[in-house]
């Protein structure tokens, strides 16, 4: 537990530093009507690469940055509650550590220790970001429950980590009309 004990120490810094009226609010609608999507990779911090700060944007993270069902739920859910549509960003990055799971012996491993099947974790992989960025913004957009009265506009976005440097791969698409 000896790397928690400093984080807990910078908590009684945030603390005393932010704005506690804006976190004692119930739920707070995101500043920049923004959600984005990128991976758990501790290189791969959205604060950081983008400059957000706290109530800037509902940030989302997963192996890979990856569209899932969760995912969809949870952009759903956060422009439900608050009745507004929101922009996505899907974010993926050089050199993912979930580009493991194209290896079919890790793969194997993996799919006995947690129960998944082995073709779900292979489609999870991000080998290519920019082949994995685009079939998940085209999956967002595909999405009955992610209709354009729930999301304004959908992006799709590789930070290389080589450069440091956030480049677009699908620039705002707006999702398709709903109809009844």
């Amino acid at each position: 537990m000896a790397g928690i004990s400093e984080l807990l120490e910078r908590n009684r810094d945030f603390a005393a530093r932010v704005d506690l009226r804006r976190l004692a609010m119930p739920a707070v609608l995101p500043d920049r009507l923004l959600v984005v999507l990128t991976c758990l990779d501790p290189r791969v911090e959205p604060a950081g690469f983008l400059g957000l700060t706290t109530g800037d944007a509902g940030v989302l993270r997963n192996a890979g940055g990856r569209v899932d069902d969760g995912v969809m739920d949870d952009i759903a859910y956060l422009a439900m509650r608050f009745g507004v549509r929101m922009d996505i960003a899907v974010i993926h990055h050089t050199q993912c550590g979930t580009g493991l799971l194209a290896d079919p012996d890790f793969r194997r491993a993996y799919a006995d220790r947690s129960g998944l099947g082995d073709a779900g974790l292979a489609a999870k992989a991000v080998t290519d970001p920019v082949v994995t960025v685009r079939d998940d913004v085209a999956k967002i957009l595909g999405s009955p429950l992610l209709a354009s009265d729930l999301v304004a506009a959908v992006s799709g976005h590789v930070l290389r980590l080589e450069t440091g440097l956030v480049d677009t791969v699908v620039a705002s698409v707006a999702p398709p009309l709903l109809h009844p």
